[in-house]
């Protein structure tokens, strides 16, 4: 489980994961990718969709203590737009191959996986990595609400399920003592 700054981890994580696995590929985070240019090979992480996720939605309160409990941690799915950038559309397309293949080959990323960022050290659960292809019509669309952006090859990929601890506590009161009337009725 982890703060409100889970969001953000997750990304960081992403881009340290790509950074440790093709080292001297730039990865940006913090532009959209109509913002990007240039001939150097580069990838573009931009997060376009946060939901919730509907499974951790059923999560119990936890005991802090006999007392006190804590509300349970609501989930998210991140879903990110991958978008390469290079010389040339070959060299686009081996990078956005590469970076398929890191994905790929670390699709759950546990406690102790190096790239985590330390906002997430403390998650009980794993990170999945799921491409999630979405209809070119839909695509397009995602392109099209970027201001004077033409389409790029592209794919998605969605992170869950990303815990975010709750705040809210309440104190509750153990049964002392518990009695049973078992005399017939009338």
């Amino acid at each position: 489980m982890s703060d409100f700054k889970a969001i953000a981890a997750v990304t960081e994580t992403l881009k340290a994961l790509l950074e440790q696995e093709l080292p001297g590929l730039a990865v940006e985070v913090l532009k959209s990718p109509v913002e990007l240019g240039g001939v150097a090979p580069k990838v573009s992480l931009y997060l376009y969709r946060v939901e919730h996720n509907a499974f951790a939605s059923n999560l119990d309160w936890q005991a802090l203590t006999e007392s006190r409990l804590v509300a349970p941690p609501f989930g998210l799915n991140l879903h990110y737009l991958v978008t390469p950038y290079g010389p040339d559309e070959l060299e686009t397309q081996r990078t956005l191959g590469e970076v398929m293949r890191v994905f790929h080959e670390n699709a759950l990323l546990r406690q102790d996986h190096a790239a985590l960022a330390l906002p997430l050290s403390d998650m009980t659960e794993e990170l999945r990595i799921v491409p999630r292809t979405l209809p070119l019509g839909d695509m397009l669309d995602l392109w099209r609400g970027f201001e004077k952006a033409a389409y790029r090859l592209s794919t998605t990929y969605e992170v869950s399920t990303v815990l975010i601890d709750s705040r809210v506590t309440r104190t509750v009161r153990r049964v002392q003592e518990r009695v049973l009337d078992v005399s017939p009725r009338r």
